[in-house]
């Protein structure tokens, strides 16, 4: 199913990563190509040393130069990008489509983009680059605050969901009374990982009999694989590497309740996942998470890096295991604002509204 035709499509030059790289904005591009008909996509970043960065930079300017210089349908140039690097990235793009005559969206994933302003010593460049856009772009009503208040053009900022698919559910044969926890995202420190598995450890005995935790994503901070031996908690964590695929549909359909204690969030795409599987979800009260996750209604919401709250919220679980049904069900009735249709939908409007 098209939800974007091609009538409006072809005049759409979408710019982001490569979308063979891990990650949350790899997720929305790959949703974008399955449901955008004849979707004209050119990849600005890919995973690597200097010489490829620079290379698909390099090759993305003069491919864009070139689209919205001899393709006479092109009207908007929609690029999705971040923080820190991927921001004076998506700088160079904004002047190119600019100087082209193209209108620009600006679609912003960064969950670390406070962090990054903040830290910067040239504040106003980056509020005059994002006011040059037509539309931003934003994953959530805080985010859209948050831009509004460092200057950005409140008439620009539209908030568009991120996509979730809807579930493919498959029946899994429970062999065991336990809790299935899930984690699926970076190993780091920002996304909490390491908070989650100290907070086991401190009680280890209580948990090792009743959970079973099954984690995956790209590692960024520190050993995974070390610090569950050193722990002693093989016998009930595993670490599966990076899920994607038929393996993130098993997991999904394997867990009970999804957890993810991160220290700065947009909104992540693997929570909506979770929730459109009609699981609760444990994680922390940043970015657009308290709009999607209320406590006890269909989760549980810990501060960052408290590791007393992250056990308290798995053993609630385990504890009450009634409340994972009706959570879930409730997560659900959430998450269809997210479902293709709808976003698709909004996302058509806001195309319509620049090419009038």
């Amino acid at each position: 199913m098209k939800y974007i035709q091609n009538s409006i499509s072809k005049k759409i030059l979408f710019l982001g990563v490569s979308m063979k790289t891990k990650g949350g904005m790899t997720a929305v591009l790959v949703s974008y190509k399955k449901y955008i008909e004849g979707m004209q996509f050119i990849p600005t970043w890919k995973l690597g040393n200097k010489l490829v960065k620079s290379w698909y930079a390099l090759q993305a300017i003069m491919r864009t130069w070139i689209k919205c210089t001899f393709d006479k349908n092109i009207k908007i140039v929609h690029i999705h990008g971040a923080a820190n690097a991927s921001f004076y990235r998506c700088k160079i793009f904004i002047n190119l489509a600019k100087k082209l005559g193209k209108k620009v969206i600006l679609h912003e994933h960064a969950a670390d983009f406070v962090e990054f302003y903040n830290n910067t010593t040239n504040k106003a460049d980056i509020t005059e680059t994002i006011n040059k856009c037509d539309k931003l772009i934003v994953l959530s009503e805080s985010w859209k605050h948050y831009f509004i208040s460092i200057g950005i053009d409140q008439n620009k900022i539209c908030v568009l969901n991120n996509i979730v698919s809807p579930p493919e559910l498959k029946p899994i044969k429970r062999i065991d009374d336990k809790l299935h926890l899930l984690y699926m995202g970076e190993i780091s420190k920002r996304k909490g990982a390491f908070d989650l598995l100290k907070a086991i450890c401190k009680e280890k005995e209580f948990f090792k009999d009743k959970l079973l935790l099954r984690m995956g994503g790209n590692e960024v901070d520190g050993d995974i694989n070390k610090f569950i031996k050193d722990n002693g908690l093989e016998g009930f964590v595993s670490y599966e590497g990076w899920i994607a695929g038929e393996h993130k549909k098993e997991c999904l359909n394997w867990e009970d309740v999804y957890i993810l204690p991160s220290y700065n969030e947009g909104l992540p795409i693997a929570i909506l996942e979770a929730m459109s599987y009609s699981h609760p979800v444990i994680s922390t009260p940043v970015g657009g998470i308290p709009e999607v996750v209320e406590n006890k209604r269909n989760g549980i919401l810990v501060e960052p890096g408290n590791q007393e709250e992250i056990a308290d919220a798995i053993k609630y679980y385990i504890e009450n295991k009634d409340e994972i049904k009706t959570q879930g069900e409730n997560g659900y009735k959430i998450v269809k604002d997210f479902f293709p249709e709808k976003v698709f939908n909004d996302l058509n409007n806001i195309y319509e509204t620049l090419l009038k």
